[in-house]
């Protein structure tokens, strides 16, 4: 539960912040691309976008100290980042390679 409730801060980043690594690739590779993304966000969405990316990668680094919560994390990253490329409003720039 604990981890649903960090990890659901995950799902919206901002172009204009850089955030620092989780440790986690997984969880790394989602926020990166999703920071990069967020750009084509409108900009009503851009400034949720900047909060809940830093709670997120907060929440992320967090629970990645974890070893009980890794795995859960790294498959949450992933199952995320691949919905995010067939859902998402910005889908078309988090499929790119």
């Amino acid at each position: 539960m604990k981890l649903r409730l960090v990890c659901l801060f995950a799902l919206i980043a901002t172009p204009a912040l850089a955030v620092d690594p989780t440790g986690i690739p997984q969880c790394d590779a989602l926020l990166k691309k999703y920071e990069a993304c967020s750009s084509l966000l409108s900009p009503k969405q851009v400034h949720a976008a900047q909060k809940e990316l830093l709670d997120g990668a907060m929440g992320m680094r967090a629970a990645s100290s974890d070893p009980k919560l890794r795995p859960e994390l790294e498959r949450y990253c992933s199952d995320t980042f691949e919905r995010m490329k067939k859902e998402s409003d910005i889908k078309e720039c988090m499929a790119k390679p």
